[in-house]
C-alpha cells in the first residue's frame, strides 16, 4: 500500500479552523486524516492550521480545500473555519446541535453569494458561536466588494474577537507559537484514503464501459 510524501516542509500553513475541544483530542483527529498540520491552544480554543499540500494522491492535493470540507465530531465543535478557496473567501460553521457544515461565501466584487447545494449560514450564527464581537460591523465587512479575501476574513476574525487574525495574513512562525504541535496524518489513514479514492475512479470506469 503506497502513501504520498510528505510535502516540503517550508509549505506554509493556509486557512485556519477553530474548535471548542481539547489539544490532544483535534490533534487525534487531525492524524486520522491526510492533511498535515499545526495545532494550537489558543485563547480557549484550539486552532488547526493546515499545510497546503495533503499527503492525498491528486486530485485531492489541495489540503485547505479537504480540510474545509471535513465535518468535524460533535464532540470537538462548535467549529469555525475561514479559508481562501479559488480566490474566494470561506467561512464554514459546524455546530454541536445541527449535522453538515454551514457556508458563507464571499467573492470579490459581488459579495456573499449563495451557491447551489450549500447550506448557508447567517452573522447571528457566525457571532453566536464566536461568543463576541459586534454584528453591525461584522455585516459591514461582509458587504465589502474590494477587499483581499485573506483581509477580509482576517477582519471577520477580529471583529468577531476570534484568535488567529494575524495568522491568515502571514502565518510564518506558527510552530514556534506556544503549545503549537506540528501533526502528521497516520500513514495507514492516507493509505485508505488513497485506496478508496481508487476503488471508485476504477468502479466508476467501469460502469461507464
Amino acid at each position: 500500500m503506497r502513501t504520498s510524501p510528505r510535502p516540503d516542509p517550508g509549505d506554509d500553513p493556509a486557512g485556519l479552523l477553530l474548535l471548542r475541544g481539547p489539544l490532544p483530542d483535534v490533534s487525534a483527529w487531525v492524524r486520522r486524516g491526510v492533511v498535515p498540520a499545526t495545532v494550537v491552544p489558543m485563547q480557549g480554543w484550539t486552532a488547526v492550521l493546515p499545510e497546503q499540500r495533503s499527503f492525498a494522491d491528486p486530485p485531492y492535493a489541495d489540503g485547505t480545500m479537504l480540510l474545509a470540507g471535513r465535518p468535524v465530531p460533535r464532540r470537538l465543535g462548535p467549529a469555525l473555519g475561514f479559508w481562501v478557496l479559488d480566490g474566494r473567501a470561506v467561512i464554514t460553521v459546524q455546530t454541536r446541535g445541527r449535522r453538515g457544515i454551514r457556508w458563507v461565501v464571499w467573492e470579490p466584487e459581488r459579495g456573499i453569494v449563495s451557491p447551489p447545494g450549500l447550506a448557508v449560514a447567517g452573522p447571528v450564527t457566525l457571532q453566536r458561536l464566536a461568543g463576541g464581537g459586534s454584528r453591525s460591523e461584522l455585516v459591514e465587512i461582509l458587504h465589502e466588494l474590494y477587499v483581499q479575501p485573506d483581509r477580509l476574513l482576517a477582519a471577520v476574525v477580529a471583529v468577531l474577537e476570534l484568535p488567529g487574525a494575524r495568522l491568515l495574513l502571514d502565518s510564518s512562525g506558527v510552530t514556534d507559537l506556544p503549545g503549537a504541535v506540528p501533526v502528521l496524518p497516520a500513514p495507514r489513514q492516507v493509505g485508505y484514503f488513497n485506496d478508496a479514492v481508487r476503488d471508485a475512479v476504477a468502479l466508476r470506469q467501469e460502469l461507464e464501459a
